[in-house]
């Protein structure tokens, strides 16, 4: 996986989720699937998508604070092997996943998700200052995102 500066989750991801199952179930094989429906299946699978929302959350965090970093490479490498690991499970190839990672449009849809909860949060995505309290707050807070993260 390339960068994952692309965040995103979607408030419709249930029903997408149904109509990714719908998808799956019929008789077409995953691999004969374009792209464009394996992105849609990626996306719509809550599992994957809020994962790859939690690294691209934490990565625009780091982004903005030198001082903080987020989980060892260990821990990322894990991390994301796991949802690899879910999006295999769905039956896709190394290559249609790739795809859908390295997918411009994907990226920028997942960085709105990301600013557009920064935002619902109160916080200016675009402020770094406005960030770093943010983060340093959730870190107070214990909160599932500030267990990831911690001083440099």
């Amino acid at each position: 996986m390339k960068h994952l500066a692309f965040t995103r989750f979607d408030v419709k991801s249930a029903l997408a989720g149904l109509g990714v199952a719908l998808v799956l179930a019929s008789p077409i094989r995953a691999d004969a699937m374009p792209q464009s429906d394996v992105n849609a299946a990626l996306r719509g699978n809550a599992d994957v998508y809020n994962g790859l929302f939690t690294a691209a959350l934490i990565k625009h965090i780091v982004d903005a604070c030198p001082d903080l970093q987020g989980p060892n490479r260990l821990q990322r490498v894990t991390f994301f092997m796991g949802l690899y690991n879910q999006a295999r499970g769905m039956g896709f190839s190394r290559a249609q996943i790739e795809a859908f990672v390295d997918d411009e449009t994907e990226q920028q849809r997942l960085q709105g998700v990301v600013d557009g909860y920064l935002t619902q949060a109160g916080v200016d995505p675009s402020n770094t200052q406005a960030v770093c309290t943010y983060a340093r707050a959730e870190m107070a807070d214990r909160s599932a995102l500030g267990r990831r993260l911690r001083e440099r």
